[in-house]
């Protein structure tokens, strides 16, 4: 029996990229994000939100300087907070840290990835069909530039149908997975007043050829096509709502789950009540990261699964367990 299979994709997948090596920094992860910031040579554009986001992270005690998340909601909830105490002092605004901090996140993310496209996504993907799913909480266009390698996908034009837009008419043969981006992604916009779904930027793969796709955003706002780590995501709200009862369906119906460099972090809570609702008791699971640690988190979650561990993409892509197609 063919098996139904949801990729879980996070931050360590979009690390492990094929052309990691000829990147001119790698994709950032959540312990040396500011140290990135401060090293990459950045657009004149960047400059000022990467250098504000630098500035409020060394304000903090040395243990936020390597976790992105636990610094971004610290600020942002203290910023938050102050504004709706009326406290006057030297404070930013709450929404002028969510938008650097989108910025300076959107300024790695191209200086890591560019145009380039990765050779293990594309292998990875090659041989899903359209009741297969990608679930990815990276903001990037990995996933994306992998599918413009798969002829089978490509040669289809692109539209909303590969964010698994049930709305929309697909193009007769269309056979792919859905690509299901929890956490968003630069390459959309935030809907208009009375519109219910996120805008897609991208017209053709031709564009994914011509620019990184990551968009910086010139007006100091709170609402983004991407959420950043705060601690109570309103997933349940606007846009986001349909995107995360898509993957919930996926999940609650896979056979097979794999996790690529997601480390299911206990700060984000309606992520891991995701998959314990899902009840994914009895599936094959494969979990690819180096981490003992994240293994055991997922290991620990879905007991009563058949377990595959992998260090590796390129060791899962060489010794692939025995229901990889």
């Amino acid at each position: 029996m063919r098996e139904r299979i949801v990729v879980v994709l996070g931050a360590g997948a979009s690390r492990g990229v094929s052309y990691r090596r000829n990147a001119p920094i790698p994709s950032p992860l959540d312990s040396d994000y500011f140290d990135l910031l401060q090293r990459f040579d950045r657009f004149e554009k960047d400059s000022g939100d990467v250098e504000n986001v630098l500035k409020w992270a060394q304000g903090l005690p040395f243990e936020y300087w390597r976790s992105m998340e636990r610094c971004f909601y610290t600020i942002h909830s203290q910023a938050y907070l102050a504004r709706k105490l009326r406290i006057a002092g030297t404070f930013p605004d709450d929404a002028e840290v969510v938008t650097s901090f989108v910025n300076a996140t959107g300024a790695l993310l191209r200086a890591a990835h560019g145009t380039r496209s990765c050779k293990f996504h594309t292998r990875l993907f090659k041989n899903f069909r359209s009741d297969d799913s990608i679930i990815t909480f990276n903001y990037d266009l990995v996933p994306e530039r992998s599918f413009k390698n798969i002829e089978a996908i490509s040669s289809m034009p692109f539209g909303p149908w590969v964010y698994g837009r049930e709305t929309v008419q697909k193009p007769t043969g269309w056979n792919a997975p859905w690509l299901l981006k929890l956490h968003g992604s630069y390459s959309w916009d935030y809907p208009r007043s009375g519109e219910s779904s996120f805008r897609i930027r991208i017209n053709a793969w031709e564009d994914l050829e011509e620019a990184p796709g990551f968009r910086r955003f010139g007006t100091v706002k709170t609402e983004f096509p991407i959420f950043l780590p705060f601690w109570d995501k309103k997933v349940e709200q606007g846009p986001w709502l349909g995107l995360w009862r898509k993957a919930f369906d996926r999940l609650a119906k896979c056979t097979a789950l794999i996790v690529w460099g997601y480390s299911l972090p206990k700060t984000d809570l309606k992520a891991y009540q995701l998959f314990r609702l899902a009840r994914l008791e009895n599936r094959k699971l494969c979990v690819i990261d180096p981490s003992p640690e994240t293994k055991d988190i997922w290991r620990k979650l879905l007991l009563t699964s058949k377990f595959w561990e992998y260090s590796s993409i390129e060791e899962f892509l060489e010794t692939p367990p025995p229901w990889w197609r």
